[in-house]
């Protein structure tokens, strides 16, 4: 009997980070992850990285990280997810968006990894899942989606055999216990690793996916990489019994069957949450009225984005520069952390919130300056959008 797991670490900071945060993270987690796996040769991750920190790593200057992630891809060592490049909560936006997010992902990643930039499967981001994130990314061509364990709808975990939705997307499971022990270090050893993943009374062969942030390692736990994570590359090569793999091994080395509609949720939905029919509480949350607001302040941007996009074959030179930016003011704008920073479970950060708030109003007024003076019902009616967003950004800014 063997057991099978696979490492999927997902890495990204919020396009309004601060320069620093990212020097220390990447000092502290990105380059020593790099180097772990390249005096590993065996080991391997299957990795995401969120566009907007591929160009934050290029535009700071770490090109050295990009290129160790490019030779680790080159020697099989790292394999690639989709996802959506600026991390909005993909189940929070329209499927125009989400569409627009995974493309947007997969042409950065790929201007700078280049046809290594292939991937099979997709995270979405915070795991954040839906009927309508499964069927743009079945549509996209992906092979498979990680969904957090809480998202299983079946009466047995699938560990023996590969879950599918109805659309034919093959669907894999975290094992969420033994992901967030090791997140949170309660998991630091590799002989207490290695005994959680043998919780199985079985002669079968099983898996475990295992899926976190990869600053956890050497960010957040500062100890994980010299302590866990080397050793553990270290042990792995000499033991029959547990075998390291990436997610798309595991998917090609299982049996498909059994059909599954996994339930709306994120990796951080807890059951208590369900129960009261909250699948995404730390980002839209019915009872947090800042969370409210914050999704009627980005619904009312993507409708001045979105009429403002119909004329921009009218627009002149100026007017279609302007329009550009609005358009990617709002990409970026729409990403996950300013409501993870409302949710106030326990985290919150005003400064968060407001940074994003500043980017998503720029992205509005940027939009209504682009409408041509020819269609001044139009700009009309984005005043009056634009009125009904300023009191939600005003109700927003008194909560704080």
């Amino acid at each position: 009997m063997v057991v099978y797991f696979a490492f999927l670490f997902h890495i990204y900071q919020p396009p309004v980070q601060l320069p620093f945060v990212i020097k220390q993270i990447a000092n502290e987690s990105y380059r020593p992850i790099i180097e772990a796996l390249r005096k590993h040769p065996s080991a391997k991750i299957t990795l995401n990285i969120n566009g907007t920190l591929t160009e934050q790593l290029n535009d700071f200057g770490y090109m050295d990280i990009l290129e160790g992630i490019t030779a680790l891809a080159s020697r099989g060592q790292v394999e690639f997810t989709g996802s959506g490049k600026f991390h909005p909560l993909l189940p929070l936006i329209p499927s125009p968006e989400i569409r627009r997010q995974i493309e947007l992902n997969y042409e950065t990643n790929q201007k700078f990894f280049g046809e290594l930039f292939k991937p099979r499967g997709f995270f979405p981001p915070e795991m954040a899942v839906s009927e309508e994130v499964f069927s743009v990314v079945k549509e996209m061509g992906y092979d498979w989606i990680i969904n957090s364990g809480i998202a299983n709808t079946l009466p047995e975990f699938p560990t023996t055999f590969i879950s599918q939705h109805p659309n034919g997307l093959n669907l894999l499971f975290r094992d969420d216990y033994i992901s967030i022990d090791c997140a949170f270090d309660k998991i630091n050893t590799v002989d207490a690793f290695i005994n959680r993943l043998y919780y199985k009374q079985t002669s079968e062969d099983y898996y475990i996916i295992l899926a976190m942030d990869g600053e956890t390692f050497g960010h957040h736990v500062k100890h994980a990489i010299n302590n866990f994570l080397i050793p553990l590359f270290g042990v792995l090569p000499h033991r029959n019994d547990v075998k390291l793999c990436n997610v798309s091994e595991i998917i090609d080395k299982f049996p498909k069957i059994n059909i599954q509609n996994p339930r709306a949720s994120s990796w951080s939905t807890m059951p208590y949450d369900l129960a009261h029919d909250v699948p995404f509480p730390l980002w839209f949350d019915p009872n947090n009225e800042i969370h409210i607001e914050q999704h009627r302040f980005f619904m009312y941007a993507l409708t001045l984005i979105h009429l403002s996009s119909k004329y921009r074959d009218s627009m002149d030179d100026e007017k279609k520069s302007i329009f550009d930016n609005a358009r990617n003011l709002l990409d970026r704008g729409i990403h996950s952390c300013q409501q993870w920073w409302a949710s106030k479970r326990p985290w919150y950060s005003p400064d968060m919130i407001l940074r994003g708030l500043n980017e998503v109003l720029m992205a509005s007024i940027n939009a209504k300056r682009s409408i041509p003076d020819s269609a001044p019902d139009i700009q009309d009616a984005m005043e009056l959008i634009m009125e009904d967003m300023l009191k939600a950004q005003n109700r927003i800014i008194l909560s704080l």
